[in-house]
This record gives C-alpha cells, sequence and structure tokens, in this order.
C-alpha cells in the first residue's frame, strides 16, 4: 500500500497531539506553607466553616465577580462532598492525625475542587504532494536480466494545506488547605491540576482518580 506525502504529515502531526496530550494529563502539583509553622507538632485538627482563608496574592488578584464565578464552578452535591472529607480524613488517619470535633485543635481543614470544559484548537500547515508534469522516457537497451526497460518521469510540486485539529478537555483542579485555627490563617496548601477526557467517568472511576489526588497532594505534608 502506498503513502502519500499528505497521510505521512497526518500521521506525524497526529502522534505528535498524542504526545502532548499524554504528557499535559500528568498531575501537577504547587504546594506552599508558612516556614513559621512546627508541622511536626501536629496532631488534631477538624473542618474548617466559615469565609474561606487566601493568600495576599490571590485576594489582590481576584474581583468579587471573579470569586463569585470561581465558587460557581467549585460547587458539588452534599454525597459527593460527604465522600471527598471521607477521603482526606482516612489519607489523614495514615499520617497519625485525629479530628476532633471539640475542644482544641491544630489545624483547620478545608478543600476547593472544580472541573471547567476546555477547548484547544490548533491550526498546522501540511504539506500535500502532487504530480504536475508527466514525461514519457525509455529506449531500446536492455537492463538487468535481459529486461527492456521504459518508464514515465514524474515531477512533484508541493503545496501548504492548513489542517484544524479541535481537541475537547476538561481542566481538573483540587486543593487543600490547612489553616490556623485563633486567626484563620492559612499556613499550608497543596493545589493539583490534571487534564481529563472530555467524557465523564463513572462515578467509581472518578471517586478513585480523586482518592488519587489526594493521596498525592498529602504526600506532601508535612513540608521538607
Amino acid at each position: 500500500m502506498k503513502v502519500t506525502l499528505k497521510q505521512v504529515n497526518l500521521i506525524l502531526l497526529l502522534s505528535l497531539s498524542l504526545i502532548i496530550s499524554g504528557c499535559g494529563n500528568k498531575l501537577q502539583i504547587e504546594t506552599e506553607y508558612s516556614k513559621a509553622t512546627h508541622f511536626n507538632e501536629f496532631k488534631y485538627y477538624r473542618w474548617h466553616t466559615g469565609p474561606k482563608p487566601q493568600n495576599s496574592k490571590q485576594a489582590q488578584a481576584q474581583t468579587d465577580q471573579q470569586k463569585e464565578k470561581q465558587e460557581k464552578e467549585s460547587e458539588i452535591d452534599d454525597l459527593l462532598d460527604a465522600n471527598i472529607r471521607f477521603m482526606i480524613e482516612q489519607q489523614l488517619a495514615k499520617k497519625g492525625l485525629i479530628k476532633r470535633e471539640e475542644g482544641v485543635v491544630d489545624f483547620l481543614v478545608n478543600y476547593q475542587i472544580s472541573a471547567k470544559n476546555q477547548v484547544d484548537v490548533e491550526t498546522q500547515k501540511v504539506y500535500d504532494g502532487y504530480s504536475t508534469t508527466y514525461q514519457s522516457v525509455g529506449g531500446s537497451g536492455y537492463g538487468y536480466a535481459g529486461s527492456y526497460y521504459r518508464g514515465i518521469a514524474v515531477t512533484m510540486d508541493v503545496q501548504p494545506v492548513n489542517e484544524t485539529m479541535v481537541e475537547r478537555y476538561v481542566q481538573g483542579s483540587m486543593t487543600i488547605d490547612f489553616i490556623e485555627p485563633d486567626h484563620n490563617k492559612l499556613i499550608w496548601r497543596a493545589t493539583g491540576d490534571k487534564r481529563l477526557p472530555y467524557d465523564h467517568p463513572e462515578p467509581k472511576e472518578r471517586d478513585a482518580l480523586i482518592n488519587n489526588v489526594i493521596g498525592k497532594l498529602l504526600a506532601k505534608f508535612p513540608p521538607k
């Protein structure tokens, strides 16, 4: 089977897009924390209630409209919220941290999660080769093994053609915050971003993904 120059270019373009997509699927984690806090002494916690703390950079960069939009994008149903809290509590228990509903605690826990539909459109030039001139060539001689030869010389011209590729995906993000209880001050934060398939996964697959992300975020605590 003959493969045209256009087909070769298209195969290379698709292969490149798959490589880039694969790199984008890796969980990207960022952390920040208070260097004045002794995290190794932490033992007790409870869930944070009330206004969400923000660091100074976010507070300056975000307008009230942006904050309202972000809160709407982060809204989830009560059942999923309860399951996420349960998964976080399980991961914290593995670290020897104990949830306490009453009494003094060392820190408060809060989380945020969001999923935004995204579209990437990319146009690249693909070179399409086609023949422009045909010329008969030949002669009266004999070649290898005594075979008479005659042929056609083909002149190729190459023209660029624009190929547009559209990729739909979901940009998922999760943040876990640890907060100083007396002054509602953020002291530790881990954020994970990951490109997800556009199609919504089954609840079992979704929960496994969330639990995996929680484990990787909390693996950054305590900071070293």
